[in-house]
């Protein structure tokens, strides 16, 4: 959720509502134009579909709107879920082993 507030704030669309002159700048709005949609977005990159419609890497668009910093941010934050959520998974395995 917070990963999402903050993806939704920086690179959602102006709330002033100023027009986006890019094509990649409106690819990368359209996945982070709200709260849920933002949530949907970080879900299906976190498990690998990290994609636009056309096939697209969303965070290439992010990459070339916003600069490489948002592109860093995601690896990172792609890292420690992919890490972390195959450390629990691993964990449940050696539990269940060791325990029979």
């Amino acid at each position: 959720y917070m990963v999402s507030l903050v993806f939704r704030d920086s690179l959602g669309p102006d709330p002033a509502g100023t027009l986006t002159e890019s094509d990649s700048k409106r690819a990368v709005e359209r996945y982070f134009y709200n709260i849920p949609r933002t949530m949907m977005t970080v879900f299906r990159c976190s498990f690998g579909d990290c994609s636009t419609d056309k096939g697209t890497p969303i965070f290439e668009h992010v990459t070339e709107s916003y600069g490489w910093f948002w592109g860093f941010s995601f690896c990172i934050f792609l890292f420690i879920m992919v890490v972390g959520i195959g450390n629990v998974i691993g964990a449940v395995f050696v539990q269940a082993t060791l325990a029979s």
